[in-house]
């Protein structure tokens, strides 16, 4: 060889050394059982080697020292000798501190000249980087294939360039429908114009955006999304895109709507709760000031409604609740407030008033209206209230002030049954005062045995003998003294106490019966009140028997009287009770007879003995010719019925002789006798 062709070697020599020593990627050449013969510094630091002999001397079986899986050496071998090359061939590998990473392999088999294979030589690359990013990526894909909301990817230009199956699930449209289209999701006609520019504003402002919208699905129909938009920023401002995710929230906000009426609405009458008609009352107010007009509370209660909720149940109860406000609702304005306060109590607001008359007018309306029987699973039910009436401004400023007032007429109103509707008057709120002390001590006068029972008698018209006598339950407080039956038997009824008092009147009267009995008092009968309550109770016949078999009184001399009222609300009932009553042998009195609802239909079939003519008829006999005609109008329609008469509240000689001519059998009043306790009633006998 030649000096020239010497230097020429010697420079490709020379070259081949420098690109092998200082190449990036790692250079070797193995035999093909897997040695290492020669190996650049690149692949030593690959490999984790301080330097290229460290590399060869430590790594003398690639396939089991360098591979992770042995038999990725097996399938690099098999490849090599079917194609002689092998192109990116992937492996996980150790390194010289046990730790693990990927490579690539670009490598071919060296042969000699009879074809067998010499050595391999190849490169190799260090991937763990890449393979972890395109492990996120997969990831990532995986999260954009899987999550349950849905997610569009949009370029700056507002293109869609992705979309997820959430988001088709969503809202029904396909990849193929929307990936290459103009991004426009929004359902139309929910948004102010403001609203899309406002959040590409803050997008661009701020990088993000969130909030809900109402989007449409692929057939139109409109749902509540949260919706949020970030800003991925790109290599430049063309490249960016923006990331939306969408969440269907209609459930979340048909149950949130839901929770929120619940906490406002009544549910069974669909009213505003008291909590919501008292904001709406403060709202009133406001507005009245405002205009410089008027605004009445009414406060209204039902009568009977107990009667009802625990003689027929209390789906018939829930049912009356329910009509009650379709007839609240029906006598008032759209604009007027009507709210259930509990209970069997309602509120009216009524605002814009310039008659100070209005609210009066108002509550003689809704009487009207409930006028009318309410028909509850075929029956007739006759439910009217008792109505207290407020005024803005001159019974208060506030929604609870004139509500308080409005009950305190109410109460005025229950007390008086010819006033059904009562105005508030200053002077209620000391009987307001009265009436809490008088509960307190009504709660323990039954204990502390402060009731007794005074008796008025029965006088035959003819003769003027005593026949029998009516119990009267009297309080005798230990500080007041004598609490008239007016100011607490109502009050009793309100606080559940009415059937514990009326057990023991009953009781009580029984005795005192048996006791005259023994002392040979000659009388033929007690009767004793039954208050509705007591009526309407389920377990009324089971008392009245153990109590006549408590105190041996023959059944025959117990008269227990009830009123029209009591027995109108609901007649079928009132007709089983009574036959029942009946069959226990005792008397029935319809009391203030032609003050109520009564209906011949019904009387006939009531089995009664007798009916008392109520005071108001016979106070003005002699002066009325009117009152004459109905008195004899009632004793001529009990004749025919087979009913005995007693004529209440008689006063003078006049009303006696006039009773008597009518035909009219007993009388009871203060001329022949007021009410006594037991001592003065026996000495009545002994009178001349």
């Amino acid at each position: 060889m030649n000096k020239v062709a010497k230097n020429v070697t010697a420079d490709i020599e020379s070259q081949y050394r420098s690109i092998f020593e200082n190449a990036v990627e790692g250079i070797y050449q193995t035999t093909v059982e897997g040695r290492y013969l020669r190996v650049n510094p690149a692949l030593a630091k690959v490999y984790g080697y301080d330097t290229t002999d460290d590399l060869i001397k430590g790594l003398t079986d690639i396939a089991g020292q360098l591979y992770v899986d042995p038999t990725r050496r097996d399938d690099f071998k098999r490849i090599m000798s079917d194609d002689g090359v092998v192109r990116d061939f992937e492996a996980q590998v150790y390194r010289a501190d046990h730790s693990v990473i990927w490579i690539t392999e670009n490598a071919r088999c060296v042969r000699g000249s009879d074809g067998s294979i010499m050595y391999y030589e190849g490169t190799v690359e260090d991937i763990t980087r890449r393979k972890s990013d395109e492990e996120q990526i997969r990831l990532l894909a995986k999260v954009f294939d899987s999550v349950g909301d849905g997610i569009l990817i949009v370029d700056r230009s507002l293109t869609i360039k992705a979309v997820n199956p959430a988001y088709e699930a969503i809202t029904s449209f396909s990849s193929g429908d929307l990936v290459g289209t103009k991004l426009d999701i929004l359902a139309p006609g929910y948004h102010e114009k403001t609203f899309l520019p406002s959040i590409w504003e803050e997008l661009n402002a701020r990088g993000h955006w969130s909030g809900e919208a109402t989007c449409r699905r692929l057939n139109g129909a409109p749902f509540i999304a949260a919706l949020s938009l970030v800003a991925v920023d790109g290599s430049d401002d063309a490249s960016g895109h923006f990331v939306i995710t969408c969440s269907d929230i209609s459930f979340r906000k048909r149950q949130e709507q839901r929770i929120r009426h619940q906490a406002n609405y009544d549910l069974l009458t669909q009213l505003p709760n008291r909590w919501l008609a008292t904001e709406r009352l403060e709202q009133a107010i406001v507005h009245a000031q405002r205009h410089k007009t008027g605004l009445a509370v009414l406060y209204i209660d039902l009568n009977g409604f107990k009667q009802v909720n625990d003689g027929m149940g209390h789906q018939a109860g829930d049912e009356l609740l329910r009509l009650v406000a379709k007839r609240l609702r029906a006598s008032t304005r759209l604009s007027d407030v009507v709210g259930r306060l509990g209970g069997d109590e309602f509120v009216i607001g009524a605002s814009d008033l310039s008659d100070p008359r209005a609210g009066r007018n108002l509550a003689h309306k809704i009487l009207y209206n409930f006028a009318d029987p309410f028909v509850i699973n075929g029956r007739e039910i006759f439910c009217l209230p008792s109505i207290g009436v407020a005024h803005y401004p001159s019974d208060g400023n506030t929604a609870d002030l004139l509500v308080r007032n409005a009950d305190m007429a109410m109460y005025a109103a229950k007390q008086n049954k010819s006033r059904p509707v009562v105005v508030f008057e200053p002077h209620m709120l000391s009987v307001a005062a009265e009436r809490l002390d008088i509960e307190n001590d009504l709660r323990r006068a039954l204990a502390r045995q402060e009731f007794v029972l005074y008796y008025q008698p029965k006088v035959d018209s003819t003769t003027h003998q005593i026949i029998g006598a009516e119990a009267l339950v009297r309080w005798q407080h230990p500080e007041k003294g004598f609490v008239p039956p007016g100011a607490f038997i109502s009050l009793a009824e309100e606080c559940g106490l009415i059937m514990a008092i009326g057990e023991w009147t009953l009781r009580e009267a029984c005795g005192q019966f048996v006791k005259w009995q023994a002392d040979n008092i000659p009388i033929k009968s007690i009767s004793v009140n039954l208050s509705p309550t007591q009526f309407l109770d389920r377990g009324l016949v089971d008392v009245v028997q153990r109590i006549l078999t408590e105190t041996k009184i023959p059944p025959g001399c117990l008269e227990l009287e009830l009123t029209e009222g009591a027995m109108s609300v609901d007649i079928e009932q009132a007709i089983t009770t009574l036959g029942n009553l009946r069959a226990l042998g005792v008397k029935l009195s319809i009391d203030d007879f032609g003050t109520g609802y009564s209906s011949l239909a019904y009387l006939k079939r009531l089995p009664i003995d007798v009916v008392k003519i109520d005071r108001s008829f016979v106070k003005d006999l002699g002066k009325s010719a009117a009152d004459g005609q109905i008195v004899g109008a009632i004793i001529a329609l009990a004749d025919r019925l087979g009913f005995n008469v007693v004529a209440e509240g008689v006063e003078t000689g006049e009303q006696a002789d006039i009773l008597k001519e009518s035909q009219c059998e007993l009388l009871q009043g203060y001329l022949f006798s007021r009410p006594v306790d037991p001592g003065a009633f026996t000495n009545l006998f002994k009178t001349p």
